[in-house]
């Protein structure tokens, strides 16, 4: 089986193939799983493993069961007592745990063997540089932590309550039942305190808390009840930090949690780990466009190493901005504007909103919430909306037995004269309800945690304010931790724990960077980037064509661009042709059907005249373009296609005098790439080079949709090499169910690369070296219990033989940086320099894992990349695995300079967007995602004849 790539005749699945015969369970054209199966497993994936647990410190733990269990422990009288939540063994404390992870249901690939994550071995490393440098990570000091903790389980009625609200209640039964004592809350239903003794006498505690109802008159009663469940061993921390097995994940989330609380009781939005203010003033906002602006804030986490840290590090995100929704229409119609074009008035508030405004006012406002008021009324309401209806002047509802407008009602009820009629209403309250309200009297709340997806001109300008340099950057997390004075809140204080007040420093390798070689001549690395020379292998560039599909583009810049194509191509050694045609192809005042029935008739006209590769300008701000150029040309037609913004056209290739050869190289990398050219390769001979001999390396990823995006599946990619140099990429991808983590159908689309590699090669790779990005530590068991089997399972279905695996996860979303404290081991950004490791101390004290800085900043502070090896058939040892890593950075065909993650993954990540792409705009058979593959399926001259087509 292979993917959207190719039309596979045979056995597998995937995207990109008509299943026939046998494959996996997303793969065959027969039914996937049904959703009551998906239910199920969910469900039963739910319970945590139930281990047998540790005696409590001291040796007590008998005598702690007759009153409270040790996790799972206990009489049976006291399990009767429970509230009804999973056991507490290794897995999660309740269903509403913070930063819970649920497995999700997974294909039935597993071959009936356990694999446990190997140790990592002891050696002498090779590596003959180091630097000083220091990491923004805090020593926690647990030499007076309780060893005892006490966990009980809140519940409230009414239930729907948010975690401002829960803080305040549970602060109010503080101060009326234990004023003396400092429990923890986790802002959800987690409650602990520390030492043996109970925060009250009895089996539970159950009293009513009044609060003000906002906007309203009267009290809001809720009734809470808190029952002790468990007592949680905090020594397993320690004992964790001397073997390194078994991590403790319930003590390390109550410390996680002791550690929060001090960040939950200052004035700040709590989002996930991290903690936001609201700009000083309005004039201190920084907007991001469409409604949204800039919060800036801090991000905390207690981790594990080889001693315990608190990871701390600064956030931002997006918020609504607290405004008239008058203001957000007016913003809405002045998107699409033009920079010399007038900004809308107030005036364009008396007309209608078009279809496409109403969607982006739709999308913006729904589940926001709003506040309601009359200016000449007291009192106010709140309210969250539901979308919007008809105009004020149309929209008819029933009072008193009669029918009226919402315009009418306010006139005649309200006394009030809308000024805006003709804006539609806003639909708020209950759903079934018909509660509707000008938006002239409604006012976005502040402080509102959207999950919404920023678009990409948001992301872009919050990109642009959030990079600092490291310095900058240092400065801000340890003002935070002022700020928050750890060692001072009380609850640190009673718990016995408290973090120090300076960055980790350790000792970081440098790697020496590799030699690249090109046709006839080799070039070293420096700083992260090199200069091209002749490509090793290149594609004459004989039929193709050059069209602009945006208005902004004219036919002279066209012939500027391709002539600069043949200049700068024929110095990599490219033969590039003129172009057979250069045209615009689109007219003014075209709309989107006819955009598209423009670019289908244009693309199968190339493909009569067989057209090698069509280049495309396509219009930025038309934000369906992109995709429906790639779209058509790849799987209605069948036709190569690079494209270019027509932004970039303007800024760097408007003409002869303001061309950017960097660009055109940037241009022609990629195309070289496309034509099945090999652009550079390792130097022969270097330990990386031999390393890679016959070996197949592989990227995945899973990608998910946002939040917001309910009936959007998520999109499995899998990459492998299939040439000796590890240059050439080909791809598969697959739909799953939403935040599925494992890969569905991995058994049959490694069979497919396996036989692309046999095909290309002559023989199969006589090892496998998979890159698996998108894992977070909780699913690092699972993942490893069902796609190495997956993959070893493809390998005897091919070959009738097992194929050594090394699997590594690639890990991007931390918040771990470096800092470097000299001045000579700092690059022109002031970052740490590329091919900077750290292996040791904040790393895992018995698995091998490092982090790796493999590129080099262009603004503000470098991530580094973390890797955690989960399985090593291959034997490598820690210099091999961070070599070939850092190596594997320079061989991404799109640029020459070194990318921040190995050219594998990379590509996985390109492929999943690419699949993403395919979706945009259309309705998703979520029961039926097989079909939904099958009506996407790559043409066989792009997907076989261009496998790296996707890049």
């Amino acid at each position: 089986g292979g993917g959207w790539g190719e039309r596979e005749r045979g056995r597998g699945g995937g995207w990109g193939e008509r299943e026939r015969g046998r494959g996996g369970r997303w793969g065959e054209r027969g039914r996937g799983p049904r959703r009551e199966e998906i239910r199920d497993q969910r469900r039963d994936d739910f319970q945590p493993n139930r281990q047998q647990q540790r005696q409590g410190p001291g040796g007590d733990a008998g005598a702690r069961d007759q009153q409270f269990p040790v996790h799972s422990a206990g009489p049976k009288a006291w399990q009767d007592r429970r509230p009804q939540v999973p056991d507490q063994g290794s897995g999660q404390l309740v269903p509403s745990f913070s930063q819970m992870d649920i497995s999700s249901p997974v294909p039935d690939e597993g071959n009936g063997k356990t694999y446990v994550i190997p140790e990592r071995k002891k050696i002498e490393s090779r590596c003959k540089k180091y630097i000083p440098i220091e990491v923004n990570h805090f020593l926690i000091n647990l030499d007076n932590m309780k060893l005892s903790v006490i966990h009980y389980d809140c519940s409230f009625t009414p239930e729907k309550l948010s975690k401002k609200l829960l803080r305040q209640i549970m602060g109010k039964m503080q101060d009326k039942h234990y004023s003396q004592r400092y429990p923890a809350f986790d802002g959800k239903k987690n409650l602990f305190s520390s030492g043996e003794r109970p925060l009250f006498p009895g089996e539970e505690l159950v009293d009513t808390v009044e609060l003000p109802r906002d906007g309203r008159d009267g009290v809001l009663a809720v009734v809470v009840t808190i029952k002790p469940v468990a007592v949680v061993d905090m020594s397993q921390i320690t004992q964790f930090l001397r073997n390194g097995v078994d991590l403790p994940q319930i003590a390390l989330q109550v410390l996680d949690i002791v550690l929060r609380t001090a960040s939950a009781r200052r004035a700040c939005v709590p989002v996930g780990r991290s903690f936001f203010t609201p700009p000083a003033r309005p004039d201190k906002a920084t907007p991001l466009g469409n409604g949204y602006e800039l919060w800036y804030g801090y991000f905390q986490s207690a981790i594990l190493g080889w001693q315990p840290y608190l990871n701390m590090d600064v956030a931002h995100k997006g918020f609504p901005e607290a405004k008239p929704l008058t203001e957000v229409i007016l913003e809405i119609k002045g998107r699409k504007l033009y920079r010399d074009q007038p900004k809308p008035t107030s005036e364009q508030l008396k007309r209608e909103l078009s279809r496409y405004e109403a969607e982006d006012f739709v999308k913006f406002i729904k589940g926001l919430r709003i506040k309601y008021e009359i200016p000449s009324a007291p009192g106010h309401r709140y309210f969250k909306v539901n979308g919007i209806k008809d105009s004020c002047r149309n929209h008819r509802f029933n009072l008193d037995g009669r029918m009226t407008t919402v315009e009418e009602y306010f006139r005649t009820t309200k006394n009030y004269i809308l000024k805006y009629p003709d804006l539609p209403c806003i639909h708020v309250g209950n759903p079934a309800k018909d509660i509707c309200l000008p938006p002239e009297l409604c006012h976005i709340t502040p402080g509102q945690v959207v999950m919404k997806k920023l678009d990409k001109f948001q992301t872009s300008a919050m990109i642009k304010e959030a990079a600092k340099p490291p310095n900058e950057r240092k400065r801000r997390i340890m003002e935070a931790k002022k700020l928050v004075n750890f060692n001072q809140d009380p609850s640190a204080q009673e718990f016995g724990v408290s973090v120090g007040n300076e960055f980790v420093k350790v000792s970081a390798k440098v790697l020496e960077s590799p030699t690249l070689k090109y046709k006839e001549s080799e070039t070293k690395v420096k700083n992260g980037v090199w200069y091209a020379d002749e490509f090793v292998q290149t594609k004459k560039l004989e039929k193709w064509v050059i069209i602009s599909a945006s208005l902004d583009v004219k036919e002279q810049q066209l012939r500027s661009i391709a002539k600069r194509m043949k200049d700068v191509g024929s110095k990599n050694g490219m033969e590039i042709c003129d172009p057979l045609l250069v045209e615009v192809i689109v007219q003014p005042r075209m709309n989107e059907a006819k955009f598209k029935d423009c670019l289908f008739d244009s693309f199968r006209f190339y493909k009569q005249k067989e057209v090698q590769l069509v280049v495309v300008v396509f219009p930025e701000r038309q934000s369906s373009a992109y995709g429906q150029v790639k779209t058509i040309a790849e799987l209605n037609v069948g036709i190569l296609t690079q494209c270019i913004k027509d932004s970039t056209v303007k800024r760097r290739l408007y003409d002869d005098a303001r061309m950017d050869n960097a660009t055109i190289l940037n241009l022609l990398l990629k195309i070289n790439a496309k034509l099945n050219g090999t652009n550079h390769t390792f130097k022969q001979g270097s330990r990386v080079a031999e390393l890679c001999k016959g070996v197949m390396l592989m990227g995945a990823d899973v990608t998910h949709p946002s939040p917001d995006q309910k009936t959007v599946p998520s999109v499995a990619a899998v990459t492998a090499s299939h040439d000796r140099n590890a240059f050439q990429f080909n791809m598969c991808s697959g739909l799953q169910p939403p935040n599925v983590e494992v890969i569905l159908n991995l058994r049959a689309m490694v069979r497919k690369r396996i036989q692309i590699y046999k095909s290309k090669n002559g023989e199969p790779p006589n090892k496998i070296i998979f890159f698996r990005d998108g894992v977070s530590e909780g699913f690092f068991q699972r993942v490893l219990q069902l796609e190495l089997p997956a993959i070893k399972l493809a390998c005897q279905d091919e070959l009738q033989k097992d194929i050594p695996v090394t699997f590594l996860v690639v890990q991007k979303r931390h918040h771990t940086r470096f800092f470097p404290t000299r001045q000579q081991d700092m690059d022109r950004c002031g970052n740490v320099p590329p091919g900077t490791v750290v292996d040791t101390d904040i790393t895992h004290p018995r698995e091998l894992d490092f982090y790796m800085v493999s590129h080099a900043s262009l603004q503000g502070t470098s991530r580094p990349t973390k890797y955690h090896r989960l399985w090593d058939d291959n034997d490598l040892d820690e210099d091999d695995l961070e070599e070939l890593t850092y190596y594997l950075c320079h061989m991404f065909s799109r640029c020459t300079r070194s990318v921040s993650y190995p050219a594998p993954t990379y590509y996985a990540h390109l492929a999943a967007a690419r699949g993403r792409v395919y979706l945009e705009g259309a309705r998703i058979d979520m029961e039926n995602l097989p079909e939904e593959m099958n009506r996407r399926i790559v043409q066989d001259a792009v997907a076989v004849g261009s496998p790296m087509y996707y890049i």
